[in-house]
């Protein structure tokens, strides 16, 4: 059996309000952090669906719905 490490190395910049790319790189960490906070909401909505005997809540059905929807396109 291997050793296998992960090691996940981070670099952060500082981008000054000023700067050309400012409006750029801060609408593209919202948009980042957005999708981040979506998926996070699909996941706990999907895990705690399964395994219910009783009937799903309406946001709860409609995430089931639209993942339905979109996995059969």
């Amino acid at each position: 059996m291997s050793d296998l490490t992960i090691v996940y190395r981070t670099h952060q910049v500082w981008v000054k309000p000023g700067h050309r790319l400012f409006a750029y790189l801060e609408q593209a960490c919202q948009n980042a952090k957005n999708l981040y906070n979506t998926t996070n909401f699909y996941i706990r909505q999907v895990f705690t669906s399964f395994g219910r005997n009783e009937p799903l809540q309406p946001l709860q059905q409609q995430v089931m719905n639209t993942l339905k929807t979109q996995l059969e396109a």
